[in-house]
């Protein structure tokens, strides 16, 4: 079989997105094949299937997870695959969430900003003996830590292993965080291919700081944060009204980069 895909990187966040059609049932194989590959450097495989909920286009995630990143990217590959000259708004359809998107992508210097789920509750937790908050957004659930000791990617995956079991969701990641610097290291680990990975950026991580960080500024208004990540920076913007959360949206440049084809 020849799998066509195409390699894009949000804040270097690689992201392969597979347009040939190939069965659920194989998508873990796959993707733990491509990910294998030394040369496309990827930390996530994406599978690019007909829309069903009124989306322009959909993107099923290896382990049926939700990716902000992975959603940026699958929108500027219909940007550019549809021709678009100009920035422009349009729904965009992602595992792990039951609705489309708004994503405005500009085709001509990358920049896509994405409209992401609002989390479901910000809960109180224990990580590496130390108190810490969940955030539960669709499809994927992030701890925040402030640890200054790193514990040692043995410790990471078993937490990780013990959050997807506890919290029944399909991915689980550990956004470690240092407030002074704006910074924060993700951690991410998929439950269906048992797979961690220490990401270069991570959209939906930053999504639960942003939230995080807007409620406890108990204020209304628009909360506006830049988190710097290894591969890059990731704008978010937060609206609080009435002390609750109204939106968020995730932004910045994503590379376009080329289409492979390869005998699978």
């Amino acid at each position: 079989m020849k799998l066509t895909f195409q390699r894009l990187d949000p804040a270097g966040n690689i992201t392969l997105l597979v347009m040939t059609p190939v069965p659920r049932e194989d998508y873990q194989t796959i993707a733990a094949r491509l990910l294998s590959l030394p040369e496309l450097d990827a930390e996530q495989v994406g599978f690019l299937v007909p829309p069903q909920q009124g989306g322009v286009v959909r993107l099923e995630m290896m382990g049926g997870e939700f990716c902000g990143n992975a959603l940026r990217s699958t929108a500027l590959h219909y940007a550019t695959s549809q021709g678009f000259r100009r920035s422009r708004s349009f729904p965009v359809e992602i595992s792990g969430y039951d609705a489309p998107l708004p994503v405005q992508v500009n085709p001509l210097t990358g920049q896509v900003t994405a409209e992401m789920p609002l989390p479901k509750e910000i809960l109180p937790c224990q990580l590496f003996g130390e108190p810490a908050k969940a955030v539960r957004i669709p499809g994927i659930l992030h701890a925040i830590s402030q640890t200054e000791q790193e514990p040692s990617q043995e410790e990471v995956r078993q937490a990780l292993r013990d959050l997807t079991e506890t919290y029944d969701v399909p991915a689980a990641g550990i956004m470690f965080w240092q407030f002074r610097k704006k910074a924060m290291k993700p951690a991410v680990y998929v439950r269906d291919t048992d797979s961690l990975f220490y990401e270069r950026s991570c959209a939906s991580g930053s999504t639960a700081v942003a939230a995080w960080g807007a409620l406890n500024a108990r204020k209304d208004g628009q909360h506006k944060l830049d988190i710097r990540q290894p591969g890059g920076v990731i704008s978010t913007t937060a609206v609080v009204q009435g002390g609750k959360l109204q939106h968020i949206t995730i932004g910045g440049k994503v590379d376009l980069g080329p289409v492979y084809d390869i005998e699978f």
